[in-house]
Formats: structure tokens, sequence, C-alpha cells
């Protein structure tokens, strides 16, 4: 199995504490205009965001402290517990779980969030059902994956910098992003499971005037692991591509994307 959906190494290594996520993130302060997840995630849960809410997936709290302030009785279930060490708002709850097998009663929740997280589960589509399982009639899934064209700039300089490098095999790992789990891969699986699903794209752009937040970004993907144990130094390459460009166009613009489905239960 490759390792972005190998529990083992996303529990001991890609999240073992929140460090590598946090370089991953911090990618997105340089995006413009700046995109309001958490905000876009109350708005697709609508009420269901006061009532007993479940999310999984929830690293080190990302969602959480939006969904604690609109009042209702929030779960956080991460499949590591270096995340949930993280969390530093007071959700009702936190556990350690598999998104493929929740420790959850049947119909006892108003609302899942998935947020990025459905591409690191072995069968997204037993994730997918577990959702369902677990949500009350009228309830409401929201899970998120990125678009199609999500850091594809980044991701064009980097396919060359393998295939100069003499690097191939499987892009799942060695790829810059996780693309395990497509939109259109994941709008089936939810239009399967659910009554109704709707989607949304949220799209905006990160723009660089020095590679370090790219580099930042990179250093913490699986891909630079990788690539790293096969003796190239990917990201010394990355480094002086993106120079490159911005040296002649004065930046680097990056388009980001954001597939946000909301799933409902009649």
């Amino acid at each position: 199995m490759e390792r972005r959906a190998d529990r083992e190494y996303l529990k001991s290594v890609a999240y073992a504490d929140g460090r590598l996520l946090a370089d991953r993130a911090s990618l997105y302060e340089f995006q413009q205009p700046r995109i309001n997840l958490a905000a876009a995630v109350l708005h697709a849960l609508g009420d269901a965001a006061s009532g007993r809410v479940l999310d999984v997936g929830c690293g080190y709290g990302t969602y959480l402290a939006a969904l604690v302030s609109q009042g209702g009785a929030v779960v956080g279930a991460d499949l590591s517990i270096g995340m949930l060490r993280g969390v530093t708002s007071q959700p009702a709850g936190l556990v350690v779980a598999d998104a493929q097998r929740l420790p959850i009663a049947r119909a006892s929740v108003d609302a899942v969030l998935m947020m990025h997280m459905l591409y690191h589960v072995p069968e997204p589509a037993l994730g997918v059902r577990e959702a369902r399982r677990v949500l009350r009639r009228g309830g409401r899934l929201v899970a998120a994956v990125g678009g199609p064209r999500h850091l594809a700039q980044a991701r064009d300089l980097w396919i060359p910098l393998l295939e100069e490098e003499g690097i191939d095999g499987d892009l799942r790992d060695l790829g810059f992003l996780n693309t395990r789990l497509p939109p259109a891969t994941l709008g089936a699986m939810l239009t399967d499971a659910f009554d109704e699903v709707d989607l949304t794209i949220l799209a905006s752009e990160v723009v660089l005037t020095d590679p370090g937040p790219l580099l930042r970004h990179a250093s913490s993907t699986t891909a630079a692991k990788v690539t790293a144990e096969r003796g190239a130094d990917m990201i010394a390459r990355l480094s002086a591509a993106v120079s490159a460009v911005i040296a002649d166009t004065g930046d680097f613009r990056i388009t980001t994307e954001v597939a946000l489905f909301t799933a409902g239960r009649a």
C-alpha cells in the first residue's frame, strides 16, 4: 500500500504530531484572496452545526474551535493520538478512531466533517458509508479534497524535476500531492451513499515572491521523504526552478482549489 494511505506511516511519521501539517498549511498564509474554510464549513452545515457534530480526521483542531463556537456538542476524532494532543479548543470529546470503523453509535450525530482526510483512508468508500451510518436522518456530511487544479503550477514543476532526476514509480507517493481521491471519484461515492450531494469549488491563488513558503510545504510531504530516500535532493531542485520563475516574472502564482462537498441524509 502507498504510504499516504498506510495507517502506521500516517500515525508514526506524517501525522505523528502537528508539525508537518502546520508546515503544509503555512503556504496558505500567502493566499490572495484568503479563503476562510472554517466559515465555509459552518455555512455548509447550516443548523446542523449547533447539534451533535463529529469531526473525523480533526488533526490538531483546525475546525474544532469554529464548531464549538456554534454551541453544539462537538467530538474530534483522529487516527493519531499525537495530533489530538495538539488540540487547544474545548470540544465535548476527543477520540482516537479509524474513519473506516468509527466508535460512534448508528444515527447518533447531526453532522459529520471529513476535511482533507478521505484520501488517506485505505478504502474511502468505507469512510463515506461510516459517515452515513452515524448520521441521523436529516443530518449532513461536509467533506473536502483538493480540486483538479489545486497547486497545479507546483505540480507542473515537480514532475519534470522527477524525470530529470531519473525517478519513476507510483505518483501516489512520489507526486507533489496526494491524488488518491479525485473530486469526481469522491462525488460518485457520496452520490451512492447519500440522498443529496452538492459541490462547491473554492478557488484562489498563492502569490510568492520567494520560494521559501513553497519549499517549507514541499519538505513536509511524503514525496520529499520518498525521493530523499532515493538519494535525490528534490527540494533544492524545486527551489532553483521556483527562483527562476520569480526572477523572470516577479512572482510565482499557484492556484488553490478546494472541492467542498455537502451530502444530506433524508
